[in-house]
Formats: C-alpha cells, sequence, structure tokens
C-alpha cells in the first residue's frame, strides 16, 4: 500500500512537470528518492511514506528534517492546513496526486494545482469505536491492565464486559498485541498512540465536547472537585512544565451544568475561553487529567508554544511507558 502511494505520486509528478523520479530502497525510515531537475544536479532525499498525516505528527515530521536534512514527505492527501505548516517549516512533500513542494539551498518548487485523487475503497474495519477507544486509553495509562481479569478491565476502564475482549481481539489482529504463555505483551505502543490520538480526534473527543463558558476569576484560584473535575489542554500543560501559560482552557468534567456554574463562578458564552468535555476514564488523577491526554490535546493545536510544550511532556511523562 505505501509503495503504491509512492510510485503513483512519482507517475503523476513526471506527468505534469519537467521532474522526474525514482526509488532507492533501503537506508533508514522507507528508502529514498532521486529526483532529478532540468538543468540541476539530482537530489537525493530520504522518505517517510504516510497515508495520511494529522496535526500531532508535525513535531516528529521537524525531528526528521533536522535529522536527515534531505528528508521527504510521501504522502496521500494532505489537509490544506497541513501542507501550509509545512511549508513554513520548510518540510518537503510529494503527495499522490503529484502534488509538490521542496526548498532547498538553490531549489524552491511548489506545485498545488492537481485536485486530490478519488478515495480508495477500503473494506478494513475501524480501529477502535468510541467505547473501544476509552478502554484503549486505559491500557495507554497502564500497560499491565491487558492481563488483569476481564470484569477488573471492564471496572477500571469504565466500558462494558462485552467490550474487553472484542478491542483485545482487534488489538491482536492489528499486531500490537500478542500472545505469550498466556499473558498479552504488547508491540508497538508508540503507533498504537498514534493511531489512538487519530481516531480520538476524529470519533471520541467530538462527542465528549458539552459547553463553553467565560472564566470570571483567575483559574489558579479554583478549587476543583476532586475526582470529578480536572484541567486538560493548556491549563494542564503550565502545571506539568511551567513553560506554558494558558489562553484557552480546557475542563473534564463528570459534574452537571448547574453545578460547574456554580461551584466554578462559571458564565456559560458559545465563544467563552473555558471548554468543558466529558471525563470519560476512571479513578482519581489529581487536578489534572492523565498526562498523556495533556500531551494529546495539546499536539492537536496548530500553535509553537502548545507543541513544544507537547514534546515536554512526551519526553517525560509518556515516553517512559510506551
Amino acid at each position: 500500500m505505501e509503495r503504491e502511494i509512492l510510485y503513483n505520486a512519482i507517475e503523476n509528478l513526471e506527468n505534469q512537470a519537467q521532474l522526474s523520479g525514482e526509488f532507492e530502497p533501503g537506508g533508514v525510515l522507507d528508502g529514498y528518492v532521486i529526483l532529478h531537475f532540468p538543468n540541476k544536479p539530482p537530489l537525493r532525499m530520504t522518505i517517510e511514506i504516510k497515508k495520511e498525516l494529522r496535526q500531532h505528527q508535525l513535531p516528529q515530521l521537524i525531528q526528521r528534517k533536522q535529522e536527515y536534512g534531505n528528508f521527504l514527505l510521501v504522502a496521500e492527501r494532505l489537509h490544506p492546513a497541513i501542507k501550509k505548516q509545512l511549508q513554513e517549516e520548510e518540510i518537503a512533500y510529494l503527495e499522490e496526486n503529484g502534488n509538490i513542494f521542496i526548498k532547498t539551498e538553490g531549489t524552491l518548487i511548489l506545485i498545488d494545482t492537481n485536485k486530490p485523487l478519488k478515495n480508495k475503497s477500503n473494506s478494513a474495519k475501524k480501529a477502535f469505536t468510541k467505547t473501544g477507544l476509552k478502554l484503549v486509553f486505559s491500557f495507554l495509562l497502564d500497560p499491565e491492565l491487558v492481563n488483569a481479569n476481564q470484569r477488573t478491565i471492564a471496572e477500571k476502564s469504565g466500558v462494558s464486559l462485552g467490550t474487553v475482549p472484542k478491542v483485545i481481539k482487534t488489538l491482536k489482529e492489528a499486531g500490537f498485541v500478542i500472545t505469550h504463555k498466556k499473558n498479552y505483551l504488547w508491540q508497538n505502543r508508540k503507533e498504537l498512540l498514534t493511531r489512538w490520538i487519530n481516531d480520538y480526534e476524529k470519533i471520541l473527543k467530538p462527542k465528549l465536547f458539552r459547553a463553553r463558558y467565560d472564566l470570571r476569576i483567575d483559574w489558579r484560584e479554583i478549587q476543583l472537585n476532586q475526582g470529578e473535575t480536572h484541567w486538560g489542554g493548556e491549563p494542564a500543560g503550565d502545571l506539568l512544565t511551567g513553560y506554558l501559560r494558558p489562553e484557552e482552557f480546557t475542563l473534564y468534567s463528570n459534574e452537571s451544568p448547574i453545578n460547574l456554574m456554580k461551584n466554578y463562578n462559571l458564565k456559560p458564552n458559545n465563544n467563552g475561553e473555558l471548554l468543558v468535555f466529558e471525563k470519560f476514564w476512571s479513578g482519581e488523577t489529581g487536578p489534572i487529567v492523565p498526562p498523556i491526554l495533556v500531551y494529546v490535546d495539546l499536539i492537536l493545536k496548530e500553535d509553537k508554544r502548545c507543541r513544544e510544550t507537547a514534546q515536554k511532556i512526551y519526553d517525560e511523562y509518556i515516553q517512559p511507558i510506551l
């Protein structure tokens, strides 16, 4: 599938530009592409092939560019906002339809006139449902939970008992879990986190949103009800790192709207700076949501300071448990 994206991209590039490319396997990541230009020496670039690119994956690509220099992202399709950010970071990309951006010393190429290719049929089932995402989140927080009995897993993750075997089966089929001596062992947990973030953004988070409010007092003066309401997003990022000064505020809560307004001096406002989401995990985590969720909230924002804070949280709190 990935090679098909690459070969189609090279073919479509050659069909509408005075450029040609050839794939060279081996090396690091997904190999190399050698691009040939009129009246210029060829350019050999390390490539990484992705079906799509999400906001939270941008810091990884910035690191790729720093590490490999001549780096080229090859993707089936890219959202216009993502392409704009890639161009700002001067990260080269090539879409399957032949659109391309390269900015190196002495070379600037931008083609963005080709229409996206039609979606390919995909019979593969969704990796996770709304309920499944809640369970996978518990597994990301606690890798050993997968080896507890199914009733314990259901209770600790807040899902139905029937959900547990279905999700574990899906994880096994996807290659994230293997069986060894009657126990489950994790594989590719970094990839699992990436998959979870993608589906969380598209499937779960929109359904968790409850309302927006105006904050009428300093957020640091608010005393949250433990176990019921937690800071997420920018306030949580500031509490974890001291690196971020919040401009938008996020709460995850099980409290009713009336109690939220009464307990925290909130005023409903569809354009307010405070967003409230439903708390979707079980257990006490203190005044902030689990660091993985803080990371996700921040990495999904189109804000450099938020992404830098997210990277700090990833390095300190998340990397050790993956």
